[in-house]
């Protein structure tokens, strides 16, 4: 006779193994998901930020070389482009223009006219290239001072500049020796280190820009391909 009790049945271990499997499948899976999906969220952030990085670097670029001045007349000074290679071989250029591009912060008591300059220094800690902007102001003082730097840009793996002179491009500009002119138009060309590749030096994103000088009075003989911003 049953004694009216309910009978209870426990887990077997081979029922508690196979659950168990079954679980670190399933968190296995998840991992592997999230994984992947934090490593193309991580890939694409930094995609992002070497183009935006490298978009407001040419954007001051842009503003500057529109600003300049014809390097004539009062308050003249010279617009100097010079090829440079840098430490380790690879595009280094720098520009020193006259314009009335201000500086990163307002400076009270200073003219319209500044000398600005774009080179490309070496990093504090010594690993690599920054783009690097200096303004000068008060031109007319027994002294300029010491420059407003600002740093336009990190991790630079080469920076280079050519210059059009109504039918070719050139490697570097004197004013000086080009009849007081301004070249008609800038290549401006901004290439990144990355991080995402070994050796670390290695080049990532890269983009030029063709930019028209406005103040210059040389016409182009060609039709040039002018970059919109």
């Amino acid at each position: 006779m049953s004694d009216g009790r309910a009978q209870t049945r426990a887990f077997t271990l081979l029922e508690m193994l196979v659950a168990t499997a079954i679980m670190v499948v399933l968190a296995g899976s998840l991992y592997a998901t999230l994984y992947t999906a934090f490593r193309a969220r991580r890939s694409a952030t930094s995609a992002v930020e070497e183009v935006r990085k490298v978009e407001l670097a040419l954007q001051q670029v842009r503003a500057d070389l529109r600003a300049a001045v014809v390097p004539k007349g009062i308050l003249a000074g010279a617009f100097v482009g010079e090829q440079t290679v840098g430490a380790l071989g690879r595009p280094a250029d720098s520009l020193m223009l006259h314009g009335t591009a201000p500086g990163s912060e307002p400076t009270e008591g200073t003219g319209d006219i500044r000398m600005i300059e774009l080179v490309c220094e070496q990093t504090d800690d010594g690993t690599g290239l920054a783009l690097v902007r200096r303004v000068s102001t008060n031109l007319l003082g027994p002294t300029v001072g010491e420059p407003d730097q600002q740093v336009l840009c990190r991790g630079v793996y080469a920076f280079a500049l050519r210059y059009f002179d109504g039918l070719d491009w050139l490697d570097s500009w004197d004013s000086t020796m080009q009849d007081n002119q301004l070249p008609a138009a800038v290549e401006v060309t901004l290439e990144l280190e990355s991080d995402r590749q070994v050796p670390t030096n290695a080049p990532g994103y890269r983009t030029s820009r063709v930019y028209l000088v406005p103040c210059s009075s040389i016409e182009a003989g060609v039709v040039m391909e002018v970059s919109p911003f």
